[in-house]
């Protein structure tokens, strides 16, 4: 999971946390502090129910519901919508008919450089650039793992479906990576933050994938910006309720 390269370890004794978990602008709900300790328990032990029992306050308690959650990610499911956008059309435009990017102007080109003109120019003037930038660099590496020169007629259908999974998995994980904060120190090596960074990746990874793969596999070509925004907006909702759905 590409986003793991904060597990580097601590240096001169700093804390163990990753560097995307921003304690001052994240996790300011009153319930945060259960939500933390709950989740520190998961950190230090990679359990799979402390895990569960973390997830379902941070739904019910800390995020405010799957409709506040939506709303905080607004801007993140936009881009997203973009995404999409741009990978099946191969070109968007902005409000005034300019070109935003072209896949045709990134044919040949390094895949990682394509990669990371796209996300720039998708996270650009964006109050989540990082975040969308993270997400949609993880989310297209992912998908086009072992393809050397970026080429347009790479994206197929599949490579948009599992993009797009990606992308609002990579998205949730850093949300509630950032709301985690320093409950990440509970994980008192590198090698252990590294573990449980992924075990989280990889059950979030797994929801979206169970609620948002039936949604895009019949004809992924037929949906529009829009509609890719509203599915990003309903699986949200779908994984909240599975989450509030487990047993304290």
């Amino acid at each position: 999971m590409g986003t793991s390269q904060s597990s580097k370890g601590p240096k001169n004794g700093s804390d163990l946390v990753p560097p995307w978990a921003n304690q001052t602008n994240n996790g300011s709900s009153s319930n945060v502090g259960g939500f933390r300790t709950v989740f520190g328990r998961f950190a230090s032990s990679r359990d799979p129910n402390s895990l569960k029992k973390a997830l379902n306050r941070y739904a019910r308690q800390v995020s405010g519901g799957s409709k506040a959650t939506n709303a905080r990610l607004a801007n993140i499911i936009l881009a997203g919508g973009s995404l999409f956008d741009l990978l099946n059309e191969s070109v968007i435009f902005d409000e005034n008919n300019n070109v935003i990017v072209n896949l045709q102007d990134l044919n040949g080109i390094s895949c990682d450089e394509a990669i990371a003109k796209i996300a720039n120019a998708l996270s650009e003037n964006s109050e989540d650039s990082d975040k969308i930038q993270i997400a949609i660099n993880e989310a297209m590496a992912e998908a086009l793992d072992g393809v050397d020169k970026f080429d347009p007629k790479d994206i197929t259908d599949d490579v948009l479906v599992d993009t797009m999974i990606c992308y609002l998995s990579n998205s949730v994980f850093l949300q509630v990576t950032m709301d985690a904060g320093k409950a990440w120190n509970n994980s008192t090596t590198a090698i252990q933050l590294q573990n449980a960074e992924n075990d989280l990746y990889e059950f979030i990874s797994a929801v979206v994938d169970n609620f948002m793969q039936p949604q895009l596999s019949n004809n992924i070509r037929k949906f529009s910006k829009n509609d890719l925004i509203t599915i990003q907006q309903n699986v949200i909702a779908e994984v909240w309720n599975e989450w509030e759905g487990y047993k304290e």
